[in-house]
């Protein structure tokens, strides 16, 4: 039997933490597997050793989607180093990031990463406005998107 490359992972760097306190979560009481450490992040090895493992193999294309728990929560210096991983291993492969966000972390340094690096964003937004914009920070989501979407830099 041939082994099958895998093309496509879903990471979830910080497990289920997330910036905000949904009462429908379903990662609610997720933290609660993690007692030692309550927020688990994934180190800059284990970003290393995964990145090298999915894009070292041969083939033509790799996906990564970033998800969470909210995975902005990693901060920026963390996907630099992911997309450095990338480019450092990929040997001209190409490598397509998504990540899916509440929003909330994104500012003007974000979205000029995600548009250089060409990262398909999933916007998680929680119904109608009403219910939305229930957690303060969501209204500021309007003043990043032009941000992302300018061809100016």
């Amino acid at each position: 039997m041939t082994a099958k490359v895998l093309n496509n992972i879903l990471v979830k760097p910080a497990g289920p933490d997330c910036n905000l306190d949904c009462l429908y979560c379903f990662y609610k009481n997720k933290p609660e597997l993690f007692p030692e450490t309550g927020r688990p992040r994934m180190s800059e090895f284990l970003l290393e050793v995964m990145i090298r493992q999915i894009v070292e193999p041969p083939g033509g294309e790799v996906s990564i989607g970033w998800q969470g728990g909210e995975p902005t929560l990693m901060g920026l210096p963390f996907y630099r180093k992911a997309v450095e991983l990338e480019e450092r291993f990929g040997a001209g492969k190409i490598v397509g990031n998504g990540l899916q966000t509440n929003g909330l972390l994104i500012d003007r340094q974000w979205a000029r990463f995600f548009r250089e690096f060409r990262f398909l964003i999933g916007l998680s937004i929680d119904g109608p406005e009403h219910v939305q914009f229930l957690h303060p920070g969501r209204v500021k989501l309007v003043f990043w998107v032009p941000e992302m979407t300018s061809a100016e830099t």
